[in-house]
């Protein structure tokens, strides 16, 4: 089915869910959904230590709304290869850990559902998002959201997102989807609740291991970019993530009849048993890389094959968890002062890939303290550690966090915030053991020892703030393309400021990041990022349709960056060429009416005047000047 085809499905369906949507909705309930019944609100997957009570407004302002990309919506620097949909780096220095069992490559990650980031909405009427995007080179982004509640405090709901774009260069398309169906059900006392999807995502991304010659856009020899020559001629990644998850929690005692009533009456002291909570998570991956016609000085070896390349790998990781905490039934008014969680996990890996198969079994005990000794402050400390396993035996991580509050009235309202993280863990998967028809390796790493210590103040619009890290044993893909470990200490240090202005009828926003690496040979990042958008905000007949134009700036420094390698979707070490220090440069005009937002932006302006220096990846020019529209609209009457 064509992307046009699976949007027009896509479509019909929700209309259908939409409209059935007014028969099934029942009486409204304003002790479990909010007192608006035209608010927007969702929750996350925490309901073993979090009530539903806890939600979140949905963002329906016109801020960011011209950044249609995943990518760009979730991380504000980045580097790609030059169209939507495809791998990615993060250029703002972070150190994920995983708890467990890593696979370890994740220049995709953000194409996949991850349940963290799955929205479960309590609207009590059926609510429904619908979005489109498009742009030059046959550009187009699809997406829906869709909950409803179907009796009393079931609610079913459904996510779909695509994304298929041919890009401006040869053999760039990518052709991404993704959709999740879930459900959630509450108790009318709260004293249970479930929720659980089923998540399946597919990315199909062309690889054209860049373009041949540089100087040819660099020069403007050719200004169809589509005709210039490419390094890989019949290359392709396909990766496939799907899975189930479950998360339910039962309260040992009942809710006092009182509980939405003033707490200042309730004097009695009585005893809570707290609550226990049980989450299931199934996930299966499959990543595929062909080659139909190799080029063997791409590659730095061929292994099996020298006519075709058929890089296979399987993985499925299985989670049970089982915990106990005394959040009780979470009060609107006032937040629980104290809050304890034990938990242990049982993880099951396997993995298959051309040669090798793997199993691993981890048991992994897990807690979380919250405190609240005083209104203005706040502490929060979680961890866990790793009982069994040949691999992963004796990993852990360990976070703690303070905030304190000072100068609480407006807009003088102050917070400082402290954190000190932990964390040992095994080398990845990957980058002990593969085998491919280009890559060969079976590496004995150390354990990745890395300490994190951030200070940051929060005042009004503005976040100032350092993080230091410390990581030994770090690993990274060198210069030829193989797994390496650095045995010593390296320190990264971050400074980073983000400031809004309110001026009249202008906003300005500035995220600015300053990064400085003690070893500089073996991670590399540009020293200085700055994000900036500035607006004019103008509302036209009385408030129905208001505007929010202006430009969006992108900089960094110049720095060898690191440069991309598709057979293994992975980024690794160069030395033979800098890139940066250039201004990107968006307009744009967003609008909304009603329930509905638009925006127009054109992209990368400056192009027009002839620079073509514009790479986040080496040999990965970004798009030159393009026009893109984009609309969303929400229906939850």
């Amino acid at each position: 089915m064509t992307a046009t085809g699976r949007i027009g499905t896509f479509l019909l369906t929700v209309l259908t869910m939409f409209f059935a949507g007014t028969l099934w909705a029942q009486q409204y309930d304003s002790t479990f959904y909010p007192a608006d019944s035209n608010a927007v609100l969702y929750f996350h997957n925490q309901l073993d230590i979090y009530s539903p009570l806890k939600l979140t407004p949905a963002d329906t302002s016109l801020y960011g709304f011209e950044r249609y990309d995943p990518l760009n919506r979730k991380y504000f620097f980045n580097a790609s290869l030059g169209n939507v949909g495809l791998a990615y780096k993060l250029l703002n220095f972070t150190f994920p850990t995983v708890q467990g069992f890593d696979y370890g490559i994740h220049a995709f990650d953000v194409y996949l559902f991850n349940n963290r980031d799955i929205k479960y909405f309590v609207n009590p009427r059926p609510y429904t998002e619908v979005a489109y995007t498009t742009g030059a080179k046959k550009e187009q982004l699809f997406s829906v959201v869709h909950d409803q509640r179907v009796f009393r405090r079931l609610t079913i709901g459904l996510n779909f997102n695509l994304i298929n774009s041919l890009g401006s260069y040869q053999r760039q398309k990518s052709d991404n989807h993704q959709l999740a169906a879930k459900i959630h059900y509450f108790t009318e006392d709260l004293r249970y609740g479930i929720i659980a999807n089923y998540t399946h995502s597919k990315v199909k991304a062309r690889e054209n291991g860049g373009i041949l010659y540089d100087s040819i856009y660099e020069q403007n020899l050719e200004p169809t970019r589509s005709i210039i020559p490419i390094h890989l001629q019949n290359a392709q990644n396909l990766l496939r993530e799907s899975g189930v998850y479950l998360q339910q929690y039962f309260q040992l005692s009942r809710k006092e009849k009182s509980f939405f009533s003033d707490s200042t009456k309730q004097k009695r002291i009585r005893l809570r048993f707290g609550r226990i909570a049980h989450s299931f998570n199934y996930k299966r991956y499959s990543q595929v890389y062909t080659d139909l016609t190799p080029d063997i000085n791409y590659y730095p070896a061929v292994h099996v094959d020298s006519a075709q390349t058929y890089d296979s790998v399987f993985y499925q990781v299985m989670e049970n968890s089982l915990s106990w905490s005394n959040s009780d039934y979470l009060n609107r008014i006032r937040p629980q002062p104290f809050v304890v969680l034990f938990g242990i996990k049982y993880q099951i890996a396997s993995v298959n890939d051309t040669l090798l198969k793997s199993t691993y079994q981890n048991l992994i005990p897990y807690g979380t303290l919250e405190i609240r000794p005083f209104p203005s402050l706040e502490i929060k400390a979680d961890g866990s550690y790793i009982l069994s396993g040949d691999v992963y035996k004796g990993d852990f991580t360990f976070r703690g966090a303070a905030v304190l509050d000072i100068l609480k009235k407006k807009p003088y309202k102050t917070g400082f915030h402290f954190t000190f993280d932990l964390d040992n863990h095994a080398a990845p998967y990957f980058y002990r053991h593969y085998f491919s028809n280009h890559f060969w390796w079976d590496n004995n790493m150390s354990k990745v020892k890395t300490r994190k210590i951030s200070a940051f103040v929060t005042q009004r619009n503005l976040t100032l703030g350092v993080d230091i890290f410390r990581i030994k044993d770090y690993i990274y893909i060198s210069t030829d393309t193989l797994p390496a470990q650095f045995n010593e200490p390296v320190e990264i240090y971050k400074f980073y400021l983000y400031q809004q202005f309110h001026i009249g009828k202008f906003d300005i926003n500035g995220r600015f990041i300053f990064q400085q690496v003690s070893n500089k040979t073996i991670i590399r990042l540009p020293a200085f990022m700055a994000y900036f958008t500035a607006t004019f905000n103008l509302q036209m007949f009385k408030g129905a349709l208001k505007t929010h134009s202006g430009f969006d700036v992108y900089y960094n420094t110049k720095y060898y960056a690191e440069a991309y390698m598709p057979a293994i979707r992975s980024f690794y070490l160069q030395d033979a060429k800098k890139i940066g220090n250039f201004f990107y440069i968006d307009f744009f005009i967003d609008f909304n009416v009603k329930r509905a937002r638009f925006f127009l932006k054109l992209q990368n302006l400056l192009s027009v005047f002839g620079y073509s220096h514009y790479y986040a990846v080496p040999h990965y020019p970004l798009q030159d000047m393009a026009l893109k529209f984009g609309v969303s609209w929400r229906f939850h009457d």
